[in-house]
């Protein structure tokens, strides 16, 4: 990975460059189902690439390929009059992975240990591209040819400081991630709004439709979610009110981490999807959205949990 000491402007723009990406992509990528194929993007006023619009293109309304290797790969959306094509490149000399990539130049002429991105379309290119690639999961088949993408495009055209166009290539993979907004106060996030995702984050899911766990740790943090379904029942889904421990009313429900747990728990939570194993009966995919109240208080935490659904 291209790790490089640049001015202190450069990384500013990296921090700004994320945060609006983090803030922005989610509205624009919907999920979709496995093995299904999605681009969305997010362009602010005066990018040239985006024309300051966003949207969202998927299999059903577009044809989406993916070609390449770890070394470069390149998506290609085409619906009615639009197309697009995203070009994403490695340092020389290395493969791309999960993480990310910084100071990335136009692709075809990247120098040094820079990455390369290009995106274009609809008769609109850039001469020269600032950005970043971030991979959040990538797969290969036995001759290196890429199966497996998601990952987050950020590029800004012609100048280091134009206006951002964000990107989420998503092909054939469905999303490991977890949101959390807390209200300051909260015990347990402390007022934290953050996301994580397989660039920064590893995430594991194990269990059944009655009692399940769910881990992430990345980015300095280390958070843990106990479910367990209300007594005499499965996970199914639906929206529950949670306690600490389950009852015939309520989902047991315990979100904590980084030494912060909680003794009493209210709020609720959304199962938004949840699929089992039918051989082994082990929960394989989770979507599901919460609000604790740590401690009967008035403050909360509010998050998604997200293991490929």
């Amino acid at each position: 990975m291209a790790l490089q000491q640049r001015s202190s402007r450069n990384s500013r723009n990296s921090r700004l460059a994320g945060a609006f990406a983090l803030a922005l992509i989610g509205v624009a990528a919907a999920p979709v189902a496995a093995a299904d194929a999605l681009y969305s993007y997010v362009s602010q006023a005066g990018d040239y690439i985006g024309a300051g619009q966003s949207k969202v293109y998927t299999h059903a309304d577009s044809t989406i390929t993916v070609s390449g290797n770890a070394q470069a790969l390149s998506m290609n959306v085409r619906s009615g009059v639009d197309n697009w094509r995203i070009d994403l490149a490695a340092p020389q000399g290395q493969k791309f992975q999960r993480g990310r990539y910084y100071y990335a130049e136009r692709s075809a002429f990247r120098t040094g240990l820079s990455p390369g991105i290009d995106i274009g379309g609809n008769g609109r290119g850039c001469n020269e591209t600032w950005g970043s690639v971030y991979i959040q999961q990538i797969e290969f088949d036995a001759n290196g040819a890429v199966t497996a993408l998601e990952a987050t495009a950020l590029q800004r055209c012609e100048r280091e400081t134009a206006p951002l166009l964000a990107g989420v290539l998503r092909y054939n993979v469905q999303p490991l991630a977890l949101s959390l907004d807390s209200d300051v106060g909260d015990y347990i996030g402390g007022g934290i709004k953050k996301s994580y995702a397989g660039d920064t984050s590893v995430f594991a899911l194990q269990g059944n439709n009655r009692y399940l766990t769910y881990a992430a740790s990345g980015q300095r943090d280390d958070w843990m979610a106990f479910v367990q379904a209300p007594t005499g029942k499965t996970l199914a889904p639906g929206t529950y009110p949670i306690a600490r421990f389950a009852d015939t009313v309520r989902m047991g429900f315990d979100f904590g981490g980084n030494g912060r747990g909680c003794n009493r728990i209210s709020g609720t939570a959304t199962i938004k999807k949840i699929e089992v194993d039918p051989v082994s009966g082990l929960v394989t995919q989770l979507l599901m959205d919460f609000e604790q109240h740590c401690e009967a208080g008035a403050t909360a935490l509010r998050g998604t949990l997200r293991y490929k659904a």
